[in-house]
């Protein structure tokens, strides 16, 4: 029985082990399945069977995990080993998980002390991300010790709480595997050999690196070698990444020819001769990137050689996803060549706004700048706003000094300016311009003291820009050979769009001008217009050509318009109750009002009226009228007439700097008593009426009167009293007394005179005198020559005038 019953159980267990094996796949996925599903893991395919050896051998397994797939074919497994023939490894996107934020925590593996070693004859991973699959071999040659080999050659040794070895890498790999559209990494070769460790929580990277970025455009090459030691730390938690840089050596070398990038121009040699060609880069001894946030705490770019460059910038933090939105950082920049004595660069970036100052010092101005200059200063200082794409907000400042600087035929001393360049949120613009100095020379111009300010405002918005401009200038003298300026004052205002329209007041030597303008690029039309205004101050201008010249008395005003650009202008100027002394000669009360033309270097003035009330010179000359007009240059004098010695007087022309002419003076109705009794001293009193012509020559600077002549008209008389010369002539020439004694009263029935003046004064006259002594009934015909210097009885007359002594002494104290 017992027997029986044994035969059945073990009929039974064989069954049950049999229809176990047949339906092995479907027991396994029913038993295996759902704890692997605990895990994440999906077991989507297992074929596996025991061979005769009793060892199970798989040939496809197909598990999922997070959205990675991996499968695994020619699977042997025993007590000993565990080899894979292949293993293909799919990496896609991770999905979305609440358990995103959970913190990683430190590895605790429950690693078996005794268990099959892992053998992965070829592992292929394939990405998205990859150019082209990675392949590599794994083995394990010792429990927990791994070797890896193929695209990527490492070591890796497992413990219960740290996973650590270490790996080699090259450019090669990186080429091939990388799937990225940058030509630029065909240039880049490096190698390094890597130590890692990973705890769970952080993993430590740490060994040598060489790498080399050889760039070439067109014919310019740059080379970036960087050796040395690199640590690298990641902490899962903290998702902070932390580069040790320090033991870095970065150099970076340009070819010469790289200098031709530079835009040609006429600096281009200059900045070609400044640009270092080796650098050195210095780099912190940590840089961290934590959550999207960069810190890097000092870069140093140093160039080597005698162009001695030195740019630091520290302290920087800023969001790689949004570079420019929260940037911080700190820059110093020193610059030294042998062109350049010092340029001091400080600035600090916060976000889009930037700070700073700046100076640079040169002893000499560049070469391609046409001047030369020394001691040139330039400093500053900026706070900008809003400046990376968008127009920037706050100011720009700049001082610029300079000992001397000549450019263009201008030789300036001790010359200093202040811009300051401002803009608000409104894009609302203003410039301003304060410039000094000392003193400037053009040619034979030379200028003193110059102080100008000038404020330029306009909105920068949408439309067409428009630029308010102000403007004062002071200054103390401008002097040259021919004329003399004091006490310059102009205050200008002018509008700037597509062409400028301005106009400036100003105040020169206390002559008042106003002068508005238009400049176009196809005309520059202009005013002047000079206000109702004293004479007095053209005094400065007048003693410079003719310093014994002075106006005493008068107003004057005008109104000029042209085009600049045309060289051709109108103009209307009045003069009224203008006076005027020249040495001793004094006239008074002088109307004009002319108007003309200048036009290609010719000025014109229409015939015009002048009413002069009074001249005084010794004799007195009243109700001056006539006409003066300019053609072409040359002024002309005509149709003058007058009153003097109590008669009427005309002059008929006179060509104002023309050498050589003759000018007609006639002479009606002269009243001889005034005439003859110039000198009241002299005893002698004519009465009677005169007549004359007398022809003026001008010849190269020389007036002389040749074949004038004198004449009564109607009759007059002669009485001699008391004259020295006549009674000493009487008195030595016993004989004449007779014929003498004659022109003591004598009534005159006709006097002819020849009139002849030297250049030198001398006057001549040859008097031909017929009348009748009715004291002794007896006709008179007389004959007698007369030379007298006119020059120095005029002078004496002049002397002897109380109103012109008045005037000039009222004059004397109103110049003091």
């Amino acid at each position: 029985m017992f027997k029986r019953i044994g035969l059945i159980v073990g009929v039974l267990l064989l069954s049950t082990l049999l229809l176990s094996y047949v339906f092995r796949l479907p027991l396994l996925q029913w038993a295996i399945a759902p704890e692997l599903e605990k895990a994440g893991v999906t077991l989507n395919c297992l074929d596996f069977s025991i061979t005769s050896s009793l060892n199970i051998h798989a040939d496809k397994v197909c598990v999922n995990y997070q959205n990675q797939q991996l499968q695994l074919t020619g699977i042997t497994a025993n007590t000993k080993r565990v080899d894979i023939e292949n293993a293909v490894l799919t990496v896609n996107p991770l999905p979305k998980s609440d358990n995103a934020n959970q913190l990683a925590k430190n590895l605790d593996l429950a690693l078996p002390l005794n268990r099959p070693l892992i053998n992965i004859k070829q592992l292929v991973v394939k990405s998205d991300e990859l150019n082209k699959p990675l392949k590599i071999s794994i083995l394990e040659p010792e429990l927990n010790k791994f070797n890896v080999s193929g695209d990527i050659n490492a070591s890796a040794i497992l413990t219960a709480n740290k996973v650590r070895g270490q790996f080699e890498i090259n450019d090669t790999f990186l080429k091939h595997v990388i799937n990225t559209k940058n030509t630029l990494i065909a240039d880049f070769n490096f190698n390094t050999q890597q130590a890692f460790s990973f705890d769970g929580i952080e993993l430590e990277l740490n060994g040598d690196i060489s790498s080399q970025f050889a760039h070439t455009y067109e014919q310019y090459k740059v080379n970036v070698l960087t050796t040395g030691k690199l640590a690298t730390r990641f902490n899962l938690n903290s998702q902070a990444l932390v580069f040790n840089t320090d033991l870095l050596n970065n150099k970076i070398n340009l070819t010469p020819s790289c200098t031709e990038l530079i835009p040609p121009s006429e600096y281009a040699g200059f900045i070609s001769k400044q640009v270092p060609l080796n650098w050195q880069l210095k780099l912190p001894q940590s840089i961290r990137l934590e959550a999207s946030e960069l810190r890097v705490p000092a870069i140093n770019l140093v160039s080597v050689g005698d162009k001695q460059f030195d740019i630091l910038i520290t302290d920087t933090t800023l969001n790689i996803t949004s570079p420019f939105k929260d940037l911080q950082s700190t820059l110093s920049a020193q610059i030294n060549t042998p062109n350049i004595n010092n340029i001091n660069v400080n600035a600090q970036l916060s976000g889009a706004a930037i700070k700073g100052d700046y100076a640079v010092m040169l002893e000499n101005l560049p070469e391609f700048v046409p001047a030369t200059a020394d001691g040139l200063s330039l400093s500053g200082h900026f706070n900008i706003s809003e400046f990376i794409d968008s127009k920037p907000i706050g100011l720009i400042n700049a001082k610029l000094t300079l000992n001397s600087v000549d450019a263009f035929d201008i030789s300036a001393v001790q010359y200093q300016g202040d811009l300051t360049a401002k803009m608000d949120k409104q894009l609302n613009a203003e410039v301003t311009l304060t410039q000094q100095l000392k003193s400037a020379e053009y040619k034979e111009f030379k200028v003193t003291d110059i102080s100008n300010t000038l404020t330029a405002n306009a909105n920068l918005g949408v439309g067409e820009l428009f630029a308010d401009l102000t403007a004062k200038t002071n200054i103390k003298a401008v002097n040259s050979p021919d004329i003399k300026l004091n006490n310059i004052k102009i205050e200008s205002t002018g509008l700037q769009s597509r062409a400028l329209k301005a106009t400036h007041h100003a105040f020169i030597n206390d002559v008042e001008l106003v002068i508005n303008h238009h400049v176009s690029s196809q005309a520059h039309p202009f005013e002047v217009i000079i206000p109702e205004q004293s004479t007095l101050p053209l005094n400065a201008f007048i003693s410079q050509f003719e310093p014994l010249a002075q106006l005493t008395e008068g107003e004057f005003n005008g109104y000029i318009s042209g085009d600049i650009n045309l060289q051709n202008a109108l103009f209307n100027i009045g003069i009224s109750h203008a006076s005027a002394l020249y040495n001793d000669y004094l006239a008074s009360d002088l109307n004009s009002t002319f108007s003309g033309e200048y036009n290609s270097g010719k000025l014109n003035v229409k015939p015009t009226t002048f009413n002069l009330n009074e001249f005084r010179a010794g004799a007195v000359v009243k109700a001056i009228e006539g006409q003066w007009q300019v053609n072409s240059n040359t002024a002309l004098i005509n149709d003058v007439k007058g009153s003097v010695f109590g008669g009427e007087f005309s002059l008929d022309s006179y060509t104002v700097g023309k050498p050589n002419q003759v000018a007609n003076v006639k002479f009606e109705n002269i009243d001889a008593s005034k005439l003859v009794t110039l000198d009241d001293k002299s005893g002698i009193v004519l009465t009677g009426r005169l007549a004359g012509s007398l022809p003026v020559h001008f010849d190269s600077g020389k007036i002389e009167i040749i074949d004038g002549s004198l004449f009564s008209q109607g009759t007059g008389n002669l009485k001699i009293t008391n004259n020295a010369a006549f009674d000493s002539v009487m008195q030595q020439q016993q004989e004449l007394q007779p014929v003498l004694g004659l022109l003591t009263n004598l009534d005159i029935q006709k006097l002819n005179s020849s009139v002849a003046l030297k250049n030198d004064g001398w006057l001549k006259l040859g008097v031909n005198l017929q009348g009748y002594n009715k004291a002794e009934q007896q006709q008179v015909n007389f004959n007698y020559n007369h030379e007298e210097n006119v020059f120095t009885l005029l002078r004496a007359l002049r002397l002897s005038d109380e109103i012109t002594q008045k005037v000039e002494q009222q004059y004397s104290q109103k110049g003091n």
